[in-house]
């Protein structure tokens, strides 16, 4: 296989996730697989993103070993994975049982057979988007070649990272809306019911649900949807796109 058979295939691999993932964390689940078929046997992967200066970092793993290493990383706040997205350098680990800068990661690493681990960092705009990581299971496995595959691997994903990114925040976008435009339809139908149950204004209405809200400690589009619930007797249908 060529360079540019390589890299078509990798792109058509992202494509494909992209279109069948229903959240991002499934997305870089299944490209870190499809990295580490690529990269042969012995090894585990795993693809982490940072979404944001505020927002926890996203990871996928190709197998138990490699998500059991991320979540020490996330519990320790630290690690190759991590190291590589803040610095944006590569991180390598020649040899995990010798090596004192991370003592859970080693802990964990050696009792499940990991001997090194490299981490590359994916290039953003003006920051790292996120980093491939390689475990190895032997100390040489991480050579000068193999090292190279991974810093081409990275770049060869940092477009298909992007539109992830991209897309699954428009979805999640799109959900909040869709949550926020219902409990309104909701609220105003609650309201409606309480002006003319009290003959007050929306005001009023308002100020009725807000301190039996505050009074029950519960949200008020549940107040509200218990109050059309009890005056219908059917729960609120959403309001639909021919509505």
């Amino acid at each position: 296989m060529t360079a540019d058979q390589t890299i078509s295939t990798g792109s058509t691999t992202a494509c494909a996730l992209l279109s069948s993932s229903a959240t991002l964390h499934d997305f870089l689940t299944g490209l870190a697989g499809a990295v580490a078929r690529d990269l042969g046997g012995g090894v585990s992967c795993s693809l982490t993103v940072r979404r944001g200066p505020r927002v926890p970092v996203t990871s996928g793993s190709s197998d138990a070993v490699a998500a059991a290493l991320e979540e020490t990383q996330y519990i320790t706040q630290d690690g190759p994975s991590l190291r590589a997205v803040q610095a944006g350098e590569p991180v390598r680990v020649d040899y995990l049982a010798a090596d004192v800068r991370w003592p859970e990661l080693t802990l964990r690493g050696t009792a499940d057979g990991v001997a090194a681990v490299l981490a590359v960092p994916v290039d953003g705009d003006l920051a790292p988007v996120g980093a491939l990581t390689v475990y190895a299971r032997r100390a040489d496995a991480l050579d000068a070649a193999m090292r190279a595959r991974v810093a081409e691997l990275a770049a060869q994903q940092a477009v298909a990272l992007h539109l992830a990114l991209r897309m699954f925040e428009y979805a999640a976008h799109a959900e909040h809306l869709r949550v926020a435009l219902t409990s309104r339809y909701v609220i105003d139908q609650a309201l409606g019911v309480l002006m003319s149950r009290h003959s007050c204004n929306a005001r009023t209405a308002f100020e009725i649900l807000r301190r039996r809200s505050q009074r029950d400690n519960v949200k008020l589009r549940k107040i509200a949807a218990e109050i059309i619930v009890s005056t219908t007797g059917e729960p609120p249908v959403p309001p639909g796109p021919d509505r």
